[in-house]
Protein backbone atom coordinates (compact mmCIF):
# COMPACT_ATOMS: atom_id res chain seq x y z
CA UNK A 1 0.00 0.00 0.00
CA UNK A 2 1.19 3.64 -0.55
CA UNK A 3 2.90 5.17 2.34
CA UNK A 4 0.76 8.34 1.73
CA UNK A 5 -2.07 6.58 3.60
CA UNK A 6 -3.13 7.94 7.24
CA UNK A 7 -4.75 4.87 8.50
CA UNK A 8 -7.44 4.26 10.35
CA UNK A 9 -8.87 0.91 10.60
CA UNK A 10 -12.36 2.13 10.41
CA UNK A 11 -13.40 2.37 6.78
CA UNK A 12 -16.02 -0.04 6.31
CA UNK A 13 -18.65 2.04 4.60
CA UNK A 14 -22.07 1.38 3.86
CA UNK A 15 -23.97 2.84 0.56
CA UNK A 16 -24.63 6.33 1.86
CA UNK A 17 -28.10 7.08 -0.06
CA UNK A 18 -31.71 5.74 0.80
CA UNK A 19 -33.74 4.14 -2.23
CA UNK A 20 -36.04 6.66 -1.92
CA UNK A 21 -34.09 10.29 -2.34
CA UNK A 22 -31.03 11.15 -4.29
CA UNK A 23 -30.39 14.38 -5.96
CA UNK A 24 -26.96 16.24 -7.12
CA UNK A 25 -26.61 19.57 -5.57
CA UNK A 26 -24.21 22.58 -5.81
CA UNK A 27 -25.62 24.80 -3.39
CA UNK A 28 -23.39 23.51 -0.82
CA UNK A 29 -20.23 23.39 -3.33
CA UNK A 30 -16.68 24.02 -1.54
CA UNK A 31 -13.91 25.25 -3.82
CA UNK A 32 -11.37 22.31 -4.40
CA UNK A 33 -7.78 22.77 -4.94
CA UNK A 34 -6.43 24.40 -7.68
CA UNK A 35 -4.49 21.80 -9.98
CA UNK A 36 -1.53 21.37 -8.63
CA UNK A 37 -2.22 22.23 -5.36
CA UNK A 38 -2.38 20.16 -2.70
CA UNK A 39 -5.52 19.47 -1.04
CA UNK A 40 -5.53 21.55 1.91
CA UNK A 41 -5.61 24.41 0.08
CA UNK A 42 -9.24 23.05 -0.38
CA UNK A 43 -10.72 24.58 2.84
CA UNK A 44 -14.32 26.64 2.66
CA UNK A 45 -14.31 28.00 6.02
CA UNK A 46 -11.75 29.68 8.41
CA UNK A 47 -9.46 27.51 10.37
CA UNK A 48 -11.01 25.93 13.33
CA UNK A 49 -8.25 25.25 16.15
CA UNK A 50 -7.63 21.42 17.48
CA UNK A 51 -9.46 22.62 20.49
CA UNK A 52 -12.34 24.18 18.91
CA UNK A 53 -12.93 21.20 16.66
CA UNK A 54 -12.63 19.23 19.54
CA UNK A 55 -15.18 21.37 21.86
CA UNK A 56 -17.59 21.38 19.20
CA UNK A 57 -17.98 17.86 19.28
CA UNK A 58 -20.78 16.36 21.49
CA UNK A 59 -19.73 13.50 23.71
CA UNK A 60 -22.50 10.53 22.94
CA UNK A 61 -23.93 8.98 25.80
CA UNK A 62 -26.37 6.21 24.71
CA UNK A 63 -23.52 3.44 25.28
CA UNK A 64 -23.81 2.00 21.59
CA UNK A 65 -20.62 0.76 19.51
CA UNK A 66 -20.40 3.63 17.46
CA UNK A 67 -20.49 5.86 20.52
CA UNK A 68 -17.86 4.25 22.82
CA UNK A 69 -15.65 5.07 19.61
CA UNK A 70 -16.51 8.67 19.47
CA UNK A 71 -14.99 8.78 22.70
CA UNK A 72 -12.24 6.69 22.32
CA UNK A 73 -11.44 8.66 18.92
CA UNK A 74 -12.15 11.92 21.17
CA UNK A 75 -9.61 11.15 23.66
CA UNK A 76 -6.76 9.80 21.35
CA UNK A 77 -7.06 13.28 19.50
CA UNK A 78 -7.02 15.33 23.04
CA UNK A 79 -3.60 13.70 23.72
CA UNK A 80 -2.24 13.60 20.51
CA UNK A 81 -3.45 16.20 17.99
CA UNK A 82 -0.14 16.86 16.06
CA UNK A 83 -1.13 13.07 14.91
CA UNK A 84 -3.01 13.53 11.26
CA UNK A 85 -4.06 9.85 11.78
CA UNK A 86 -5.47 10.78 14.98
CA UNK A 87 -8.31 13.37 13.22
CA UNK A 88 -9.01 10.65 10.58
CA UNK A 89 -9.90 7.83 13.19
CA UNK A 90 -12.26 10.61 14.69
CA UNK A 91 -13.62 11.70 11.73
CA UNK A 92 -13.67 8.12 10.65
CA UNK A 93 -16.10 7.34 14.24
CA UNK A 94 -18.14 10.51 13.68
CA UNK A 95 -19.30 9.22 10.34
CA UNK A 96 -19.82 5.72 11.44
CA UNK A 97 -21.83 7.88 14.38
CA UNK A 98 -24.00 9.07 11.49
CA UNK A 99 -24.74 6.10 10.12
CA UNK A 100 -26.12 4.47 13.55
CA UNK A 101 -27.66 7.95 14.27
CA UNK A 102 -28.76 9.91 11.12
CA UNK A 103 -28.03 12.90 12.94
CA UNK A 104 -27.24 15.04 9.78
CA UNK A 105 -25.08 17.45 11.82
CA UNK A 106 -22.23 14.67 12.10
CA UNK A 107 -21.50 15.10 8.39
CA UNK A 108 -20.13 19.08 9.49
CA UNK A 109 -18.33 17.88 12.40
CA UNK A 110 -16.51 14.65 10.15
CA UNK A 111 -15.21 17.76 7.83
CA UNK A 112 -13.53 19.49 10.77
CA UNK A 113 -11.20 16.71 11.34
CA UNK A 114 -10.52 15.06 8.18
CA UNK A 115 -9.81 19.02 7.32
CA UNK A 116 -7.13 19.39 10.62
CA UNK A 117 -5.68 15.79 9.23
CA UNK A 118 -5.51 17.46 6.14
CA UNK A 119 -3.54 20.88 7.41
CA UNK A 120 -0.93 18.53 9.28
CA UNK A 121 -0.48 16.21 5.90
CA UNK A 122 -1.87 17.16 3.24
CA UNK A 123 -1.45 13.93 0.91
CA UNK A 124 -3.08 12.38 3.94
CA UNK A 125 -5.67 9.77 1.28
CA UNK A 126 -7.78 8.59 4.11
CA UNK A 127 -8.53 12.08 4.91
CA UNK A 128 -9.29 12.60 1.12
CA UNK A 129 -11.73 9.62 1.24
CA UNK A 130 -13.27 11.24 4.08
CA UNK A 131 -14.10 14.73 2.29
CA UNK A 132 -15.42 12.51 -0.13
CA UNK A 133 -17.54 10.29 2.10
CA UNK A 134 -18.97 13.94 3.89
CA UNK A 135 -19.59 15.34 0.45
CA UNK A 136 -21.18 12.58 -0.99
CA UNK A 137 -23.36 12.19 1.68
CA UNK A 138 -24.31 15.71 1.64
CA UNK A 139 -25.24 15.13 -2.13
CA UNK A 140 -22.55 16.97 -3.63
CA UNK A 141 -21.60 14.31 -5.92
CA UNK A 142 -18.99 16.45 -8.26
CA UNK A 143 -17.11 17.66 -5.22
CA UNK A 144 -17.05 14.03 -3.76
CA UNK A 145 -15.74 12.39 -6.97
CA UNK A 146 -13.01 15.01 -7.13
CA UNK A 147 -11.88 14.27 -3.37
CA UNK A 148 -11.85 10.97 -4.45
CA UNK A 149 -10.02 11.15 -7.86
CA UNK A 150 -7.37 13.20 -5.76
CA UNK A 151 -7.04 9.94 -3.27
CA UNK A 152 -6.35 7.25 -6.36
CA UNK A 153 -4.01 10.09 -7.54
CA UNK A 154 -1.56 9.74 -4.72
CA UNK A 155 -3.08 5.93 -3.83
CA UNK A 156 -4.13 3.70 -6.78
CA UNK A 157 -5.13 0.90 -4.58
CA UNK A 158 -7.37 2.74 -2.57
CA UNK A 159 -10.60 0.17 -2.59
CA UNK A 160 -12.48 3.65 -0.65
CA UNK A 161 -11.84 5.59 -3.47
CA UNK A 162 -13.35 3.29 -5.64
CA UNK A 163 -16.26 2.57 -3.99
CA UNK A 164 -17.10 6.61 -3.20
CA UNK A 165 -16.67 7.25 -6.57
CA UNK A 166 -18.98 4.28 -7.38
CA UNK A 167 -21.37 6.07 -4.88
CA UNK A 168 -21.35 9.00 -6.54
CA UNK A 169 -22.10 7.79 -10.32
CA UNK A 170 -24.62 5.41 -9.44
CA UNK A 171 -26.92 8.85 -7.56
CA UNK A 172 -26.19 10.70 -10.95
CA UNK A 173 -27.43 7.57 -13.02
CA UNK A 174 -23.34 6.32 -14.55
CA UNK A 175 -24.57 3.12 -13.99
CA UNK A 176 -22.17 1.29 -16.32
CA UNK A 177 -19.40 3.71 -14.51
CA UNK A 178 -20.72 2.69 -11.35
CA UNK A 179 -20.15 -0.98 -11.99
CA UNK A 180 -16.91 -0.32 -12.82
CA UNK A 181 -15.86 1.14 -9.77
CA UNK A 182 -17.60 -1.19 -7.84
CA UNK A 183 -15.78 -4.37 -9.25
CA UNK A 184 -12.63 -2.32 -8.63
CA UNK A 185 -13.73 -2.12 -5.23
CA UNK A 186 -14.78 -5.61 -4.49
CA UNK A 187 -11.21 -6.94 -6.47
CA UNK A 188 -9.41 -5.15 -4.14
CA UNK A 189 -11.15 -6.10 -1.04
CA UNK A 190 -13.70 -7.92 -1.48
CA UNK A 191 -16.53 -7.77 1.83
CA UNK A 192 -19.35 -6.47 3.46
CA UNK A 193 -18.68 -2.62 1.92
CA UNK A 194 -17.55 -3.86 -1.45
CA UNK A 195 -20.33 -6.27 -1.91
CA UNK A 196 -23.37 -4.43 -0.32
CA UNK A 197 -22.72 -1.52 -2.98
CA UNK A 198 -22.93 -4.29 -5.91
CA UNK A 199 -26.24 -5.68 -4.61
CA UNK A 200 -27.90 -2.48 -4.30
CA UNK A 201 -26.52 -1.30 -7.98
CA UNK A 202 -27.45 -5.11 -9.09
CA UNK A 203 -31.27 -4.35 -7.63
CA UNK A 204 -31.62 -1.02 -9.08
CA UNK A 205 -30.81 -2.15 -12.56
CA UNK A 206 -33.18 -5.09 -12.36
CA UNK A 207 -31.01 -8.03 -11.70
CA UNK A 208 -32.86 -8.53 -7.69
CA UNK A 209 -32.08 -12.59 -8.00
CA UNK A 210 -27.83 -11.96 -8.32
CA UNK A 211 -29.30 -8.77 -6.08
CA UNK A 212 -30.22 -10.84 -3.17
CA UNK A 213 -27.77 -12.93 -3.39
CA UNK A 214 -24.81 -10.54 -3.09
CA UNK A 215 -26.78 -9.23 0.03
CA UNK A 216 -26.94 -12.23 1.49
CA UNK A 217 -23.13 -12.77 0.87
CA UNK A 218 -22.46 -8.87 2.29
CA UNK A 219 -24.60 -9.81 5.48
CA UNK A 220 -22.55 -13.26 6.34
CA UNK A 221 -19.28 -11.03 5.87
CA UNK A 222 -20.34 -9.30 8.75
CA UNK A 223 -18.71 -5.77 9.96
CA UNK A 224 -17.10 -4.05 12.69
CA UNK A 225 -20.07 -2.02 13.57
CA UNK A 226 -23.27 -4.04 14.02
CA UNK A 227 -25.13 -1.04 12.38
CA UNK A 228 -23.15 -1.76 8.81
CA UNK A 229 -24.40 -5.17 8.82
CA UNK A 230 -28.18 -3.92 9.75
CA UNK A 231 -28.10 -1.41 6.79
CA UNK A 232 -27.41 -4.72 4.64
CA UNK A 233 -30.49 -5.95 6.54
CA UNK A 234 -32.43 -3.14 6.00
CA UNK A 235 -31.77 -3.29 2.57
CA UNK A 236 -32.37 -6.97 1.45
CA UNK A 237 -35.53 -7.02 3.59
CA UNK A 238 -36.66 -4.14 1.38
CA UNK A 239 -35.48 -5.90 -1.98
CA UNK A 240 -38.12 -8.50 -0.50
CA UNK A 241 -40.95 -6.27 0.29
CA UNK A 242 -40.51 -4.55 -3.04
CA UNK A 243 -40.89 -8.36 -4.60
CA UNK A 244 -43.85 -9.06 -1.76
CA UNK A 245 -41.65 -11.58 0.08
CA UNK A 246 -43.10 -10.63 3.11
CA UNK A 247 -42.41 -13.93 5.16
CA UNK A 248 -38.67 -13.63 3.61
CA UNK A 249 -38.05 -10.17 4.37
CA UNK A 250 -39.56 -10.58 8.26
CA UNK A 251 -37.18 -13.33 8.32
CA UNK A 252 -34.09 -11.31 7.24
CA UNK A 253 -35.10 -8.51 10.00
CA UNK A 254 -35.25 -10.63 12.78
CA UNK A 255 -32.20 -11.23 13.88
CA UNK A 256 -31.68 -7.18 14.54
CA UNK A 257 -35.38 -6.77 15.75
CA UNK A 258 -34.64 -9.47 18.25
CA UNK A 259 -31.33 -7.60 19.15
CA UNK A 260 -33.86 -4.62 19.96
CA UNK A 261 -32.02 -2.43 17.34
CA UNK A 262 -32.52 0.90 17.34
CA UNK A 263 -31.08 1.18 14.00
CA UNK A 264 -33.39 3.69 11.65
CA UNK A 265 -32.79 1.39 9.11
CA UNK A 266 -34.00 -1.53 10.54
CA UNK A 267 -36.92 0.48 12.11
CA UNK A 268 -37.82 1.99 8.98
CA UNK A 269 -37.76 -1.57 7.08
CA UNK A 270 -39.68 -3.11 9.74
CA UNK A 271 -42.08 -0.22 9.52
CA UNK A 272 -42.85 -0.82 6.11
CA UNK A 273 -43.14 -4.21 6.35
CA UNK A 274 -45.93 -4.00 9.02
CA UNK A 275 -47.86 -1.52 6.83
CA UNK A 276 -47.73 -4.16 4.02
CA UNK A 277 -48.99 -6.55 5.97
CA UNK A 278 -51.88 -4.81 7.98
CA UNK A 279 -50.43 -4.34 11.36
CA UNK A 280 -51.20 -0.51 11.50
CA UNK A 281 -50.12 -0.53 14.99
CA UNK A 282 -47.28 -2.73 15.00
CA UNK A 283 -46.13 -0.35 11.97
CA UNK A 284 -47.02 2.94 14.11
CA UNK A 285 -44.68 1.34 16.87
CA UNK A 286 -41.37 1.21 14.53
CA UNK A 287 -41.87 4.78 13.54
CA UNK A 288 -42.27 6.09 16.85
CA UNK A 289 -39.08 4.64 17.65
CA UNK A 290 -37.40 6.01 14.90
CA UNK A 291 -38.41 9.72 16.04
CA UNK A 292 -37.02 8.47 19.58
CA UNK A 293 -33.01 9.81 18.03
CA UNK A 294 -35.21 12.99 16.66
CA UNK A 295 -37.32 14.42 13.75
CA UNK A 296 -36.96 11.88 10.57
CA UNK A 297 -38.71 12.42 6.85
CA UNK A 298 -39.58 8.79 6.58
CA UNK A 299 -41.29 8.25 10.04
CA UNK A 300 -42.85 11.38 10.29
CA UNK A 301 -44.28 10.72 6.64
CA UNK A 302 -45.02 7.28 7.34
CA UNK A 303 -46.69 7.96 10.78
CA UNK A 304 -49.11 10.66 8.72
CA UNK A 305 -49.54 7.72 5.99
CA UNK A 306 -51.18 5.75 8.50
CA UNK A 307 -53.31 8.35 9.64
CA UNK A 308 -54.66 9.04 6.21
CA UNK A 309 -55.27 5.33 5.79
CA UNK A 310 -57.77 5.59 8.93
CA UNK A 311 -59.72 8.31 7.72
CA UNK A 312 -57.81 10.67 10.05
CA UNK A 313 -57.11 13.68 8.26
CA UNK A 314 -56.70 15.76 11.00
CA UNK A 315 -53.98 13.52 12.59
CA UNK A 316 -52.61 12.87 9.21
CA UNK A 317 -52.29 16.66 8.60
CA UNK A 318 -50.26 17.21 11.74
CA UNK A 319 -47.59 14.68 10.80
CA UNK A 320 -47.28 16.17 7.14
CA UNK A 321 -47.18 20.09 8.32
CA UNK A 322 -43.84 18.07 10.89
CA UNK A 323 -42.50 16.66 7.55
CA UNK A 324 -42.67 20.24 6.00
CA UNK A 325 -40.86 22.16 8.94
CA UNK A 326 -37.75 19.37 8.83
CA UNK A 327 -37.60 20.10 5.29
CA UNK A 328 -37.39 23.42 6.33
CA UNK A 329 -34.50 22.98 9.03
CA UNK A 330 -32.64 20.88 6.50
CA UNK A 331 -32.39 23.55 3.99
CA UNK A 332 -31.27 26.23 6.87
CA UNK A 333 -28.66 23.36 8.17
CA UNK A 334 -27.10 23.22 4.86
CA UNK A 335 -29.05 19.56 3.90
CA UNK A 336 -30.55 19.47 0.60
CA UNK A 337 -33.05 17.01 0.43
CA UNK A 338 -34.76 18.10 -2.79
CA UNK A 339 -36.22 15.05 -4.57
CA UNK A 340 -37.19 13.56 -1.33
CA UNK A 341 -39.19 16.60 -0.52
CA UNK A 342 -40.50 16.80 -4.29
CA UNK A 343 -41.68 12.88 -3.95
CA UNK A 344 -43.89 13.72 -0.64
CA UNK A 345 -45.21 16.84 -1.89
CA UNK A 346 -46.43 15.08 -4.89
CA UNK A 347 -47.61 11.75 -2.83
CA UNK A 348 -49.69 13.93 -1.23
CA UNK A 349 -51.08 16.28 -3.33
CA UNK A 350 -49.37 19.48 -1.61
CA UNK A 351 -47.98 22.53 -3.15
CA UNK A 352 -47.70 20.92 -6.52
CA UNK A 353 -45.75 23.86 -7.99
CA UNK A 354 -43.12 23.97 -5.05
CA UNK A 355 -42.84 20.19 -5.64
CA UNK A 356 -41.77 21.02 -9.61
CA UNK A 357 -39.39 23.42 -8.66
CA UNK A 358 -37.41 21.28 -6.26
CA UNK A 359 -37.75 18.46 -8.55
CA UNK A 360 -37.00 20.40 -11.60
CA UNK A 361 -33.16 21.16 -10.41
CA UNK A 362 -32.40 17.50 -11.60
CA UNK A 363 -34.55 17.82 -14.21
CA UNK A 364 -31.56 16.38 -16.64
CA UNK A 365 -31.16 13.39 -14.88
CA UNK A 366 -30.09 10.05 -15.45
CA UNK A 367 -30.67 8.03 -12.01
CA UNK A 368 -33.94 6.03 -12.86
CA UNK A 369 -35.40 7.10 -9.19
CA UNK A 370 -35.37 10.50 -9.68
CA UNK A 371 -36.37 10.34 -12.94
CA UNK A 372 -39.75 8.75 -11.43
CA UNK A 373 -40.11 11.37 -9.30
CA UNK A 374 -39.68 13.65 -12.02
CA UNK A 375 -42.52 12.35 -14.27
CA UNK A 376 -44.82 12.13 -10.80
CA UNK A 377 -44.26 15.95 -9.95
CA UNK A 378 -44.47 16.69 -13.94
CA UNK A 379 -48.34 14.69 -13.73
CA UNK A 380 -49.26 16.19 -10.41
CA UNK A 381 -48.72 19.25 -12.56
CA UNK A 382 -51.08 18.60 -15.31
CA UNK A 383 -47.70 18.59 -17.72
CA UNK A 384 -48.78 15.04 -19.71
CA UNK A 385 -45.81 15.14 -22.26
CA UNK A 386 -43.21 15.58 -19.85
CA UNK A 387 -44.40 13.04 -17.38
CA UNK A 388 -44.79 11.08 -20.06
CA UNK A 389 -40.88 11.29 -21.27
CA UNK A 390 -39.53 10.99 -17.81
CA UNK A 391 -41.39 7.90 -16.48
CA UNK A 392 -39.70 6.11 -20.12
CA UNK A 393 -36.44 6.45 -17.94
CA UNK A 394 -37.31 5.30 -14.78
CA UNK A 395 -38.36 2.22 -16.32
CA UNK A 396 -36.00 2.07 -18.57
CA UNK A 397 -33.88 0.26 -16.27
CA UNK A 398 -36.59 -2.23 -14.99
CA UNK A 399 -35.71 -1.69 -11.32
CA UNK A 400 -38.28 -3.66 -9.52
CA UNK A 401 -40.41 -1.18 -7.70
CA UNK A 402 -44.15 -1.13 -7.44
CA UNK A 403 -44.35 2.23 -6.97
CA UNK A 404 -42.66 3.23 -10.22
CA UNK A 405 -45.31 1.19 -11.92
CA UNK A 406 -48.07 2.47 -10.21
CA UNK A 407 -46.60 6.22 -11.34
CA UNK A 408 -45.97 4.61 -14.77
CA UNK A 409 -50.16 3.77 -14.54
CA UNK A 410 -51.44 7.01 -13.69
CA UNK A 411 -49.28 8.63 -16.25
CA UNK A 412 -50.60 6.15 -19.19
CA UNK A 413 -54.54 6.86 -17.75
CA UNK A 414 -53.88 10.33 -17.89
CA UNK A 415 -52.26 10.30 -21.32
CA UNK A 416 -55.31 7.96 -22.56
CA UNK A 417 -53.92 4.89 -22.93
CA UNK A 418 -55.56 2.26 -21.21
CA UNK A 419 -54.06 -0.52 -21.87
CA UNK A 420 -51.01 0.96 -20.69
CA UNK A 421 -51.94 2.08 -18.09
CA UNK A 422 -53.84 -1.34 -16.75
CA UNK A 423 -50.65 -3.28 -17.00
CA UNK A 424 -48.40 -1.24 -14.75
CA UNK A 425 -51.31 -0.60 -12.46
CA UNK A 426 -51.56 -4.50 -11.97
CA UNK A 427 -48.22 -4.84 -12.39
CA UNK A 428 -47.71 -2.56 -8.94
CA UNK A 429 -50.26 -4.47 -7.55
CA UNK A 430 -48.86 -7.90 -8.45
CA UNK A 431 -45.75 -7.25 -7.03
CA UNK A 432 -46.80 -5.87 -3.54
CA UNK A 433 -50.54 -5.35 -3.40
CA UNK A 434 -49.60 -3.26 0.01
CA UNK A 435 -46.42 -1.03 -1.76
CA UNK A 436 -48.04 1.88 0.19
CA UNK A 437 -51.01 2.25 2.54
CA UNK A 438 -52.22 5.12 0.44
CA UNK A 439 -50.99 4.67 -2.77
CA UNK A 440 -51.69 1.12 -3.11
CA UNK A 441 -55.48 1.47 -2.47
CA UNK A 442 -55.58 4.83 -5.25
CA UNK A 443 -54.20 2.16 -7.74
CA UNK A 444 -56.82 -0.23 -6.67
CA UNK A 445 -59.29 2.66 -7.23
CA UNK A 446 -57.82 3.84 -10.31
CA UNK A 447 -58.07 0.38 -12.15
CA UNK A 448 -62.25 0.53 -11.38
CA UNK A 449 -62.38 3.54 -13.16
CA UNK A 450 -60.62 2.00 -16.49
CA UNK A 451 -63.42 -0.65 -16.54
CA UNK A 452 -65.38 2.02 -17.35
CA UNK A 453 -65.40 2.66 -21.22
CA UNK A 454 -64.40 6.28 -20.86
CA UNK A 455 -60.74 7.81 -21.22
CA UNK A 456 -59.86 9.51 -17.70
CA UNK A 457 -59.14 13.34 -18.02
CA UNK A 458 -55.93 14.35 -16.81
CA UNK A 459 -56.68 15.89 -13.71
CA UNK A 460 -58.22 12.82 -12.51
CA UNK A 461 -55.41 10.17 -13.46
CA UNK A 462 -53.24 12.73 -11.70
CA UNK A 463 -55.95 12.94 -8.76
CA UNK A 464 -57.88 9.91 -8.05
CA UNK A 465 -59.91 10.83 -5.53
CA UNK A 466 -61.63 13.33 -7.77
CA UNK A 467 -64.37 11.38 -9.64
CA UNK A 468 -63.92 11.09 -13.30
CA UNK A 469 -67.54 11.88 -14.11
CA UNK A 470 -67.16 15.32 -12.65
CA UNK A 471 -67.55 18.13 -15.09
Amino acid sequence: MSDNFCRSGLKVMAIATCVGGALVAALLMKPLAKPGKPASAALSAPSLTPSAVLALIPVPQDGSASAKAVVEALEKARKSPEKPQMWVVLGDSLCQRLRDTGEQTNYNLAENTYQQALRLQPDCVDAMNGMAWVEGGRHVFDASMKWAKQALALAPDSADAFGILGDAELELGDYDGAFRHYQMMMDLRPDLSSWSRGAYLLWLTGNKIKATTLMEKAIRAGAPFAENSAWCRAKLATMLLHDGAFAAAAQVLEPSLREHSRNPHILLAAARLASATREFEVAEQYYQMMLEKGPNHDALAGLGDLRASKGDQAGAEEYFLKVEALHAAHLAGGVHDHMQMARFLADHDRYPVEALRLAEQHKLTRNVLEADVLAWVYLKNGDIGRAVAAIKLALSRNTPDGAIHYHAGMIAAAAGDRVSAREHLLKALAMNPHFDPVQAPAAERMLEELSGRHVLPARVAANPEASADAP
